[in-house]
């Protein structure tokens, strides 16, 4: 079941998060969703705000723009466990809708399995925060200086080893978690994934309106890769080319998606 968002009130346009809270409490969850997307868009989002705001669509059924808010809330704060929680709900409504959809035909709805690589690269910016990553880093250094201080200074042949050996080690751990803060605020800067948010879309063999439409459709909430960015020659549309297994890939147009 999805778990509820909890509410909070800051000091900063206090107000109207009260009014959202009151939408929400009151069952107008669309009112609260419009009213979370008004603070959005004046004070900058947060973490439990996109969490709020994600429950607030998903209590209107629209899983689209719930699965979006949801994973920009993972993004920002990657310890969110009620973002976590309900993206897994979320994944399985779709799942089934996306089934639904296949009517029977032997297409796989499930995204594919990734690479070793990639979900190291996962692991990197959905574990902890590049803050979290750089912290470590530091600390490691720390580290690697004491026992550096501990192989020039003590007269114990056991302690300087201990010195040697521990700040080799410290300071190959450094490296890294500094490596994996500069990948993770790498990916947060650019958007490798997105959501479908329309109602239903068919993927499409060229990035025009009038191209051909591959398999089925997909369901809103339906997270893709996005693989390529691509603008309509004399017009502002823009298109993304995705993918979310063998049996659906194609062009989407940017009104029915959203990048992550």
């Amino acid at each position: 079941m999805l778990t509820p968002a909890l509410f909070f009130v800051s000091s900063l346009g206090a107000a109207t998060l009260e009014e959202a809270q009151k939408a929400y409490t009151d069952g107008d969850f669309a009112q609260a969703a419009a009213i979370y997307e008004e603070v959005a868009a004046e004070k900058g989002v947060s973490a439990p705000l996109l969490t709020n705001m994600g429950t607030a669509y998903f209590k209107t059924g629209d899983y689209g723009h719930a699965m979006l808010c949801y994973r920009r809330a993972l993004r920002i704060d990657p310890s969110d466990t009620q973002a976590k929680d309900n993206i897994s709900y979320i994944e399985s409504k779709v799942e089934d809708n996306n089934k639904a959809e296949a009517k029977g035909k032997k297409v796989s709805v499930a995204p594919e399995d990734r690479s070793f690589f990639s979900s190291v690269r996962r692991y990197i910016v959905y574990s902890h925060s590049s803050d979290s990553w750089a912290l470590w880093a530091g600390s490691l250094f720390v580290l690697t200086c004491v026992c550096a201080a501990l192989y020039i200074f003590a007269s114990g042949v056991l302690v300087r080893k201990i010195g040697f050996f521990g700040g080799f080690i410290a300071f190959g751990f450094s490296l890294i978690t500094l490596l994996f803060a500069l990948v993770n605020a790498s990916d947060r800067k650019k958007s490798v994934e997105g959501v479908v948010t329309a109602y239903k879309v068919q993927l499409l063999s060229e990035p025009h309106k009038d191209a051909k439409a591959t398999v089925n459709p997909l369901t809103r909430g339906t997270v893709l890769n996005i693989q390529e960015e691509e603008q309509e020659p004399g017009d502002s549309l823009k298109w993304y080319r995705v993918r979310l297994n063998s049996d659906y890939s194609g062009w989407i147009d940017a009104n029915d998606f959203q990048p992550i």
